[in-house]
């Protein structure tokens, strides 16, 4: 293969250089928006954070492909949001978020914290379901959702404590259908948690 002529050859290596420098300096500053966006969390501007990451998903917006390149921040990014959407009591926009972060990264799927997350949805629409039946089905897909992410991370404290959480739950029930579904909905009552979104980011499950 011919060499470049020196010509060409050191403006083609400034460009190189340039565009390197150029995306390392984007990428440190979409790293600095993150901790932005976490240290808003942590201090409980929920607002302030969720509209700070919803600007760092902008670049996965524009350039699908990224969200593989990236996949290791950009699954930490839904996560964060997620998180957020749970804490402010979200549920739908819970779900859709996840939904979203598989169609572009279709591994996020496979993480643990994805099923913590949307086990954790599925636990509290039982907690929030009138139905006893709908509550022992949502309780259902809850402990398989734990169960999937303990697969994935055995040694998971949070996936471990509502795994066995769910698990006792759905141990009370009786051998009549609607008899299970009414203790369930007993037990699920007097465990509703009280916790003000607005004054603590992490969900009452997980909390150790």
């Amino acid at each position: 293969m011919p060499l470049l002529p020196k010509r060409v050859f050191w403006p083609v290596l400034l460009a190189l250089i340039f565009v390197l420098s150029a995306g390392s300096l984007a990428y440190a500053w979409w790293l600095f928006q993150i901790a932005r966006g976490n240290e808003a969390s942590r201090a409980g501007d929920l607002e302030a954070a969720a509209e700070i990451y919803q600007g760092a998903e902008a670049p996965f917006r524009r350039l699908p492909w990224l969200a593989q390149l990236l996949r290791g921040d950009y699954q930490r990014l839904t996560f964060n949001q997620v998180r957020l959407l749970y804490a402010q009591g979200q549920n739908d926009e819970v779900m859709d978020k996840l939904e979203e972060g598989v169609r572009r990264a279709p591994l996020v799927a496979d993480s643990s914290e994805y099923s913590f997350w949307l086990g954790n949805v599925l636990l509290r629409r039982a907690i929030q379901s009138k139905n006893p039946e709908e509550k022992l089905k949502a309780l259902n897909a809850a402990l398989e959702e734990y169960e999937k992410g303990l697969a994935a991370e055995p040694e998971d404290w949070d996936l471990k404590y509502n795994y066995e959480l769910v698990k006792h739950v759905l141990s009370q029930r009786g051998q009549d259908k609607k008899e299970a579904g009414e203790k369930v909905k007993s037990i699920l009552d007097r465990m509703r948690p009280t916790v003000d979104p607005t004054r603590e980011v992490l969900p009452p499950e997980k909390r150790g």
